[in-house]
């Protein structure tokens, strides 16, 4: 009888403990929710900024051999000292400044401007480790995002950090999803890239 006893007692507290872990991981859930919902802000020190933000980034190269001094916002440095193939330009880096409008078209709505640099780095494939600060100085946010990541130029979809922002991005953090937009091989080489950010405060 008492064995019968312990038994049902331990019964009814495991399931009085799987329905406080059902609730717990429903509220879970909840705050979540909520969270994104409200900018994904779930501290009370910093304000809360916008969950998502999209830019697009212009890049134009500049090229000695066609010489477009008066139309280019990206430059490489010099190649390595090295005198064996390098088919992927490993160690060079190029800098830029580009212009980041709302839209994919170079005539959309001014964001501001993308100022930073990328590094090739790879011996096996072209492959750029960006590190950037998009300045937001038009629209209806404003400050400054912080950008860190590898891009592989074969990924049709490409993945980097935010790690940090100011002023209206104040503490952000999250996701930046890269793609591809639009490319011209011919001199001046030039590019569009769209931004995705997924971001928590």
């Amino acid at each position: 009888m008492t064995s019968l006893r312990a038994s049902s007692s331990e019964g009814i507290s495991l399931l009085l403990l799987f329905a406080a872990a059902a609730a717990f991981y429903s509220v879970c859930l909840i705050t979540v929710a909520e969270a994104r919902n409200l900018g994904s802000c779930n501290n009370e020190v910093l304000p809360c900024g916008p969950a998502a933000f999209t830019f697009y980034l212009h890049n134009t190269v500049y090229n000695p051999a066609v010489d477009n001094q008066d139309n280019f916002n990206s430059i490489y440095g010099l190649p390595p000292n090295i005198s064996f193939p390098n088919p992927y330009t490993f160690g060079v880096m190029n800098t830029f400044e580009d212009p980041i409008t709302s839209g994919p078209s170079n005539t959309s709505a001014p964001l501001g401007k993308a100022q930073g640099f990328y590094l090739l780095n790879s011996f096996n494939e072209y492959t750029l480790f960006h590190v950037f600060t998009a300045n937001i100085t038009e629209g209806d946010y404003k400050g400054t995002i912080s950008i860190f990541g590898q891009v592989r130029e074969v990924d049709p979809v490409r993945y980097l950090t935010v790690i940090g922002g100011t002023g209206a991005f104040l503490g952000a953090r999250g996701l930046a999803t890269n793609r591809l937009i639009d490319i011209d091989h011919v001199p001046p080489a030039k590019w569009t890239m769209s931004f995705e950010l997924d971001l928590y405060y």
